[in-house]
């Protein structure tokens, strides 16, 4: 099968000269060294995706990387040629790869999207303000983007989160809760219209509240980010996103075992925002959202014999 398949691939004659000069380049001219790569060794090397097919895609993959010194990437402010990609698979080899010399073209494209990831990133945060020195190898640069996303960069992205967001400064902001929960809708209806009235929160708990549905008898439930309150009560938090000091929520239901009719009727009263306690790393981090926002801006080009770039997911893919 393996040399029909080869019989038929369609390339020009002078092509194929080319294409079998690259395969034993490094070898003596003699014609014993040249016979070293029999038909099937030959059709592994062009069916460069493994399928059994040697498409004229695989042909062209295998021609360009037949030439070290091409460029086969550009980005804002460099570029990326095939040496550079093959030394790095040298430098630091993939558990599946078998001939640095020779990789499979899905493990070359997964190097050279790796790289270009690790160089968008760089360009992004120097462009941010943030210094890099980019005639480094690839473990310094790593080791410069990592140190910047863990330190001032993530502070710059906090801020340009909260530009972005405003909201993001009330959910990292203490709310001190007080809950009413009862077992029916009734019973709640009927507390929130005593709240309204000015009766205490406290007092109305005190006096409607299922036992054990709060850790204190008055229904105070302490003082949490918005983050934990939706982490314990779900969606049924959600009117706390909207609520300032002294507002009362709707109410609102949930399911649960400490009611008899299997669902809790809550109200929310806050009793205080403790703004100086703000802190919005707990909602972060923000440097690796932010970058990805950046980069993702960025025109990379692929030589069409490796593939081509896909802006969303960041990769380099087939052209096909």
């Amino acid at each position: 099968m393996t040399l029909n398949w080869f019989k038929n691939l369609k390339v020009p004659s002078t092509a194929l000269a080319v294409l079998l000069v690259a395969l034993v380049a490094g070898c003596s001219s003699s014609a014993e060294q040249v016979e070293v790569l029999d038909r099937d060794e030959i059709f592994d090397r062009i069916d460069q995706d493994g399928d059994g097919i040697a498409l004229r895609a695989d042909y062209e993959t295998l021609l360009t990387l037949s030439d070290r010194t091409k460029v086969i990437a550009f980005y804002p402010g460099g570029n990326v040629s095939i040496e550079t990609v093959l030394e790095s698979l040298k430098d630091s080899p993939p558990s599946n790869l078998v001939e640095p010399e020779n990789p499979s073209v899905e493990v070359f494209r997964a190097r050279l999207t790796s790289m270009l990831r690790l160089r968008l990133a760089a360009v992004a945060i120097d462009e941010a303000g943030f210094n890099i020195d980019f005639d480094v190898d690839d473990e310094l640069l790593n080791s410069q983007v990592q140190t910047h996303l863990s330190g001032g960069f993530e502070d710059w992205a906090q801020e340009e989160a909260v530009k972005a967001d405003p909201r993001l400064e009330k959910f990292a902001t203490p709310h001190c809760v007080t809950v009413i929960a009862t077992g029916t809708e009734t019973e709640a209806r009927a507390a929130k219209l005593r709240l309204e009235s000015g009766d205490s929160a406290a007092v109305v708990a005190s006096e409607v509240n299922l036992a054990g549905t709060t850790p204190s008898p008055n229904g105070d439930v302490g003082c949490a980010d918005l983050l934990t309150w939706a982490n314990a009560f779900g969606d049924t938090a959600a009117p706390l996103g909207d609520m300032k000091a002294g507002d009362i929520s709707d109410v609102v239901s949930m399911a649960s075992d400490y009611s008899p009719t299997g669902r809790l009727w809550m109200i929310f009263y806050v009793r205080e925002l403790r703004h100086e306690e703000k802190n919005l790393a707990l909602l972060g981090p923000f440097a690796q959202g932010i970058l990805a926002d950046l980069v993702v801006n960025y025109d990379v080009v692929i030589d069409d014999g490796i593939g081509a770039w896909d802006a969303a997911g960041l990769s380099v893919m087939s052209a096909s």
